[in-house]
């Protein structure tokens, strides 16, 4: 079940951040799994900007993501108008089970309610799975950003606007 995160949920938020990413330490630049965990364990911060969504299973929070309204969104990272997806994370032990293309469509459907013109996130070279289900969703990666960690880093992009009848 997905719903929004209570300030109490942050703790574990961030532990669950940590746990999701942390196959990827020994990939990064060296010392880079430092800097990256700290970030990753940020979730106050990050949640003055952004409303995090969990998904729980038998009680305890194993997903959850960050949605980011286009007003909100890194303008060095993201257009204007466009709202993101920030730190997607599912506990190892519950993949493969949707729970991930879950959060993501959750943060789209909201930044459709917002009226966002577009929703993007960033990943990295390292996280194919995850580029499969945004792809799956209908996310396309429109450009490279600077190298994060001693990794290559792109953006994915998901246009909102209204199709016209004409164009399906």
């Amino acid at each position: 079940m997905i719903e929004a995160a209570s300030k109490e949920d942050l703790t574990s938020i961030a532990e669950l951040n940590v746990k999701a990413y942390q196959e990827f330490a020994a990939r990064l630049a060296p010392g880079a799994w430092n800097a990256m965990r700290e970030n990753l364990r940020n979730v106050e911060e990050r949640a003055k900007a952004a409303e995090f969504l969990v998904f729980r299973a038998g009680g305890e929070t194993v997903g959850s993501v960050a949605y980011c309204p286009a007003k909100n969104s890194d303008p060095s990272i993201f257009k204007p108008g466009m709202a993101s997806v920030l730190l997607l994370a599912v506990h190892p032990q519950h993949r493969g089970r949707g729970i991930a293309k879950a959060l993501t469509a959750a943060c789209i459907a909201r930044a459709r309610n917002d009226g966002a013109a577009s929703i993007g996130l960033f990943t990295s070279e390292l996280m194919l799975p995850a580029q499969h289900i945004y792809r799956s969703l209908g996310f396309q990666q429109d450009g490279e950003l600077p190298k994060r960690h001693g990794c290559r880093y792109f953006r994915f992009v998901l246009s909102l606007a209204p199709q016209s009848k004409w164009a399906q």
